[in-house]
């Protein structure tokens, strides 16, 4: 019985939009499926000529155009050692930066060979595709001609050795204002050497721009900040040890992203400043000045987010969140800070929404930290906690809690119960999760406590922890039994893959 080519009946509209999501060479590639899709890849939206996203073709697979096919249909494509080309010979070739070399071979014929506008680019390339210009020729056509929104660059001469200063001395000295088109919305490089802010001058519609792995000083970073009188969105990650600090004096930069770098200091001063997130960062916590009113969502986490070749990313190089904390909420006041603006509000989290951070919930003076940061939290709805240890084995087993115990009261273990309630706990908390859970004493006393008090919570996430006890587990499932505040609240624990928990009566959870 005959069946409907469902795909051939589709829109060109719609099959260009699927053919977006290929890599730019497997887009090319579809022309060989079906008459139907011969020329549909010329109006895709985006291209992406990364050799990394394309299977390569087998000799008894690879396709070759039929004789009666036109020969300038397709471009010529080359690629790695098996590709697909007007000549149907095999290239035994395996070698990655050969790949990449043929792949820009053929990206000016690709882009020729194109018809439609682009809503975004992304171009892997090697350092002599800078030297000969061709770089600057592709910024020059995708903007111009295309009018591209979203443009991205990767040299792949870095790709596994990073160096302070680069190697073939990859500097982005591009004409200035190059990146001013009307139409440019996010720029995105990885593995540069960023000297100079002239290429941002005038780009006022660019929104984003993503900086990994770069070498760019201060200057240059808060010049290029300077330039883009709209830049809403910022992220860098894993800069060499020319950025010594990230300066932000802007009132249109909504979300700021920093990961793995190495500073002496962080200075953000925005009124529209709507997220912060911070992974694996080296710097002293009191040269951290914050001036914004506005925060929403605040993330600060030890685990880094993409691959980072610094050693500094291990957790005991890293600065501790807990640090990071106290500071934020002025518990320890910064060394010669004088705030630039006399209304400045000292309370960061007063309109936080969402709060993602590292503790160690065993640690007293951490529980401590966490009580004074959910008081400062008036509006907080959402918190995810992960906990790492602070200390290791011996140094918990050798350290003096005295001092610690003295300032309190009341046993360590009843802190949240005689601890004030806080405004976000009664009246605005919804959702909680805690990751790396263990069910040790100290880390049991914050989630019965939020069972117990918390009126408005809808969902508690607990995931155990991998090496979780059974111990630890009969304890865990202790707090379903809880009287809850919320009557609209559903707990969900997690354990760890492969645990066998045996209650006391024998049956298994």
């Amino acid at each position: 019985m005959a069946t409907d080519d469902f795909i051939s009946n589709l829109p060109d509209e719609v099959l260009a939009r699927i053919i977006s999501g290929l890599p730019a060479i497997e887009a090319i590639r579809t022309t060989i499926l079906s008459k139907r899709l011969k020329d549909v890849w010329r109006n895709v939206f985006r291209l992406d000529f990364d050799p990394k996203g394309v299977k390569k073709l087998s000799p008894r697979k690879q396709a070759v155009p039929a004789p009666n096919q036109r020969r300038s249909t397709v471009p010529v494509i080359q690629f790695g050692s098996n590709v697909c080309h007007d000549d149907g010979d095999d290239f035994d070739d395996t070698d990655k930066r050969e790949e990449i070399a043929r792949v820009v071979k053929n990206i000016d014929n690709v882009l020729l060979s194109h018809e439609r506008n682009l809503i975004s680019c992304r171009i892997v390339h090697l350092s002599n595709s800078y030297r000969n210009g061709d770089l600057e020729k592709w910024i020059k056509y995708l903007t111009s001609e295309k009018e591209v929104q979203e443009l991205a660059f990767l040299c792949d001469d870095y790709q596994h050795e990073f160096h302070p200063k680069s190697l073939f001395g990859l500097g982005l000295n591009l004409p200035s204002g190059i990146f001013s088109c009307r139409t440019l919305q996010s720029l995105e490089f990885t593995n540069y050497d960023i000297r100079f802010h002239r290429p941002f001058h005038h780009c006022h519609n660019l929104k984003t721009l993503k900086l990994y792995h770069c070498d760019i000083s201060t200057e240059t970073l808060e010049a290029i900040v300077s330039s883009c009188g709209f830049m809403e969105h910022l992220s860098v990650c894993s800069s060499t040890s020319s950025l010594k600090q990230v300066r932000i004096f802007s009132q249109t930069v909504k979300t700021v992203e920093l990961e793995s770098l190495d500073l002496e200091g962080i200075y953000l001063s925005t009124q529209s400043l709507g997220a912060l997130v911070l992974h694996s960062m080296k710097f002293p916590a009191k040269s951290m000045v914050i001036h914004a009113p506005n925060l929403r969502v605040f993330t600060a986490t030890r685990k880094p987010i993409t691959k980072n070749p610094y050693n500094f990313t291990r957790p005991s190089k890293q600065t501790k969140i807990a640090e990071i904390l106290e500071y934020c909420t002025h518990l320890l006041t910064p060394v010669n800070y004088k705030a630039n603006d006399p209304m400045e509000d000292p309370n960061l989290f007063k309109n936080l929404r969402e709060l993602t951070i590292d503790l160690d919930l065993n640690d007293r003076r951490e529980m401590l930290i966490l009580c004074i940061v959910l008081q400062r939290c008036l509006s907080l709805h959402q918190l995810e906690i992960n906990i790492k240890e602070s200390r290791s084995e011996i140094e918990e087993a050798t350290r003096n809690y005295s001092s610690v115990n003295n300032r309190l009261p009341y046993p360590e273990t009843k802190l949240w119960e005689q601890r004030e309630l806080c405004d976000c706990i009664t009246f605005t908390l919804r959702h909680v999760s805690i990751k790396g859970f263990n069910g040790k004493d100290g880390e049991m006393e914050f989630p019965r406590h939020l069972i117990t008090k918390c009126a408005k919570l809808e969902r508690l996430e607990i995931w155990c922890n991998h090496d979780w006890s059974s111990e630890g587990g009969k304890a865990t499932l202790g707090l379903l039994s809880l009287p809850r505040s919320s009557i609209d609240v559903s707990i969900l624990l997690k354990p760890p893959p492969n645990l066998l928990v045996v209650l006391e009566d024998g049956s298994q959870p």
